[in-house]
This record gives C-alpha cells, structure tokens and sequence, in this order.
C-alpha cells in the first residue's frame, strides 16, 4: 500500500533499510544544486548504491488527466519526490487490473488499464512512496498545467 507524506513522515512508517537509505539521500543531498545541472525533459540519473537503489531527477510540466497512463512495475519500489510544484498521481491497487499489458522486464513496466483509482496530490516537500503493488499515473496537472521538479528512487525490490 502507498504511503504518503513528508520525508520524515515516509521514514518513520517504513522498515525497509534500502528505502531507509533512499530517503537519508534526500534529506542530505542539497537537491536544488543538483537541479541546476538538470534540463527540462532530459532526465539526470544518479546511482545511490548501484542499480539497487538509484535517484533520477527530473524537470517536466504536468499534463492534462486525459492524458494519464497507469504504469506498474516489478523490480523497483518508486519513491516520488516532489522538490518544487505540484501534481496529482493517479493510483490503484494491482488487482483492479480490467486489461493487462505485456511487461518488458528491461524497462521493468508495464501499462495495464483499471477498473478505477484514487488520486493523491503531492505539493513541494512531499512524497510517496509506491510499491509494485501500487499502479500509478504520475504527473497530472490539479487545475492547470505547472512546472515540477521530482526525484524518483527506484530501490530494488530483492
């Protein structure tokens, strides 16, 4: 089940080290420099204990709810920070999957379609932390498209 919060809030409801690990990242890492080398649409990759656990920061604007696409993954735990703006993610437990996609283990995703979701809203300073079990839509807009600056963690999962 996701769970949702500041980082202290996600560091405290979590017993997983590797998590536990992502998140001491983030609270000591000075983030807003590392956002001066990022572009906008060009993802920076940063590797935190190897491919076990890996930052990617990014710089996008939110998109429409049209436009959203639930992903799932298998190896990897997300933990979604938002460092500046916000943006709504569309979320859904695994076994509301009305049609399932092909997952490509190399991407470690997949795009299956659900019956429903609940929406979480993330705000500068939040995050959440999404397990294989949580299908996610990230990066919609609330009201009106915005600029976002987010760190994704992927922690593997074994």
């Amino acid at each position: 089940m996701a769970i949702i919060g500041t980082l202290s809030t996600l560091m405290n409801q979590c017993n997983n080290e590797r998590i536990k690990t992502a998140i001491n990242y983030l609270l000591k890492t000075n983030i807003s420099s590392v956002f001066t080398t990022v572009s906008a649409g060009t993802p920076f990759e940063v590797e935190i204990d190897g491919r076990r656990i890996f930052a990617i920061f990014q710089t996008y604007e939110t998109k429409p709810i049209a436009e959203a696409k639930m992903e799932g993954h298998q190896k990897y735990i997300d933990i979604q920070y938002i460092h500046k703006g916000t943006e709504q993610i569309l979320i859904a437990p695994i076994n509301r999957i009305v049609k399932d996609d092909p997952y490509d283990a190399t991407k470690d995703l997949y795009f299956p379609k659900v019956a429903d979701y609940s929406n979480i809203r993330l705000a500068t300073g939040s995050g959440c932390i999404l397990y294989p079990d949580d299908l996610h839509a990230p990066c919609i807009s609330i009201d009106a498209p915005t600029k976002v600056e987010k760190i994704v963690i992927k922690v593997a999962v074994d």
